[in-house]
Parts: structure tokens; sequence; C-alpha cells
């Protein structure tokens, strides 16, 4: 019961700290969306770096960062490939929006047979006494049996909890991935042709 009971902290742990990170990232998601939107409708270069840096922590600020970075370079071939340089850094910051969900797929996963091991252990356990005591009949293991079958339940109800957030999760994943594809995909075509109407008159 010790390692289920650890399971179910960590589940629980987990579940409300991603609750907690996916639903204010949901939020300040479309925030800077709007704010960088009218930086750049304002044609404030300026004022798009400052905003990126007082949200340095958001995923969209560090793409538009790495594009600004990128279209400010030197080296032309580094500016010729921004916009390959900002969908790699997307699909890296999707994979660390993912962060301990794996958690919840293992122990949706290992919990039930956790469960069946503590209950194997205990019908073990009850048959030793049996065996000990020189006693047989099954109101001898009634007991231990029922005692042993408390972990499968407990496994079973650990994996269920596991499973469900992990699904809920994933499908609140894809929701902001998708978010954040549509708003970067926005920036970059504004930067885009922001970049092309300094080079037309240049």
């Amino acid at each position: 019961m010790y390692p289920l009971l650890a399971c179910s902290i960590i589940s629980w742990v987990v579940i409300f700290e991603r609750l907690w990170n996916y639903k204010r990232l949901g939020q300040n998601l479309s925030a800077f969306h709007l704010e960088a939107l009218n930086a750049l409708m304002r044609r404030d270069r300026k004022g798009l770096v400052g905003l990126c840096q007082r949200r340095a922590t958001l995923p969209t600020a560090r793409l538009v960062t790495t594009a600004l970075e990128r279209l400010e370079a030197s080296d032309p071939r580094l500016k010729a490939k921004w916009r390959e340089a900002l969908d790699r850094k997307r699909q890296l910051i999707n994979q660390e929006l993912r962060q301990n969900l794996w958690m919840l797929g293992t122990i949706g996963s290992a919990a039930p047979f956790i469960g069946l091991f503590g209950t194997v252990v205990g019908i073990l356990r009850s048959f030793q006494e049996m065996a000990r005591t020189g006693s047989g009949g099954f109101n001898v293991v009634a007991a231990g049996i029922s005692e042993s079958l408390i972990a499968t339940a407990a496994g079973i109800i650990v994996a269920v909890i596991a499973v469900l957030a992990f699904n809920s999760f994933q499908t609140l994943w894809s929701g902001l991935v998708l978010k954040i594809r549509i708003h970067t995909e926005e920036l970059a075509e504004m930067l885009a042709s922001e970049s092309e109407e300094v080079k037309g008159g240049d």
C-alpha cells in the first residue's frame, strides 16, 4: 500500500500543478498575443522587444524573441532561415509543455500491477500462516485474503484517476499547442511583412 500511496500523492501533485499552469498559460497567451499585435501594428519594435522581455517565460514571447534575434542577425544565412528556426523552437516548447504528464501515464499503467502484487503477497502470507498454525479452512484465510484484495482495489482507483487526468491534460495540451501555433504564425506573418517593407524602403 505504501507504493500506491506514493503514486496517489504524486498523481494529485501533478494534477494540481498542470491545472494551475495550463489555466494560467491559456490566459497569458491571449493577453500577450493582443499586446504583441498592437505593438506590430504600431510598428513599435522596441515595445515588442520590451513586451517579450517582461513575459520572457511565456512560449509565444520566447518564439517572438527567437524570430527577432534571427531577423536582426548580421549573418544573412541566419536571417534567411528565421522561419525554420522559429518552427524548431516551437517544437521544443511543445515538448516542454508536456512536462510531468509522463508521470500520470506511468502511474496509470503501473498502479493496477502494484495493487495486484500486493494482493498476491497478502494471499501468500495467508497460506503461510495456515501452514504454520496447521489449521485450514476458508475461515482461516478469509481475513487475510479480504485485506489483500484492498490493494488491488486501491491500485485500480489510483490508475483510473491517473488515466483520466492524463487523457484530460493531453486534450488541454493539444489545445494550447494549437493556440501557440496559430498565434506564432500570425505574428510571424506580420514580422515578415514588416521586414519586407523595411527592405523595400532601403
